[in-house]
């Protein structure tokens, strides 16, 4: 019974619905693009009541610039709009790679950043099982989280995100 105990939190930490219709919670992350560059910046302060999406990876990749362009082209029809890429990771060296990852898919407008420790800011903990978890969020709640356990998913979030990006705001 006290086993089981000592387990239930770390498993309720690692299921990121349960952010579903709640406050977006703030983190920092080291930007490696856009204005904030160098610095420790909280995006999700920021953009506080607005809307936005955030995305946590574990692995930069081509599937994921194109979640990333979904989110560019969103920043651009909607000024309210604002989304941002953190790469979970303890490596410093990953800095350089990050802003030419973001500089290669012409991500002017979305900051691409790390969070240096595993397995993420702690309201977000990316689940074991998943490379690339996603938060769709306004008015200050988390609407939508999508999660995708390997490239072949990461691929199929960028139709996810543009549908629900897409539909009518309440």
């Amino acid at each position: 019974m006290f086993f089981i105990l000592l387990i239930l939190p770390s498993l309720l930490l690692n299921d990121n619905s349960t952010l579903l219709n709640k406050k977006v919670p703030p983190y920092t992350m080291l930007v490696a693009s856009g204005p904030e560059r160098g610095k420790l910046h909280c995006y999700v302060c920021e953009q506080s009541e607005k809307e936005g999406v955030i995305v946590f990876t574990k692995k930069m990749s081509d599937g994921l610039s194109k979640v990333a362009g979904v989110i560019e082209k969103q920043s651009k029809v909607s000024p309210d709009f604002k989304g941002w890429v953190t790469l979970i990771s303890e490596d410093s060296t990953q800095d350089a790679p990050l802003l030419k990852w973001a500089t290669e898919h012409n991500l002017a407008g979305t900051p691409v950043g790390r969070f240096e420790y595993n397995p993420g800011p702690p309201a977000y903990r990316l689940s074991t099982d998943s490379v690339t978890e996603v938060f769709v969020f306004k008015a200050g709640k988390v609407l939508h989280t999508l999660k995708a356990k390997d490239e072949a998913e990461v691929e199929k979030l960028a139709a996810k995100l543009g549908d629900i990006l897409k539909k009518p705001k309440n």
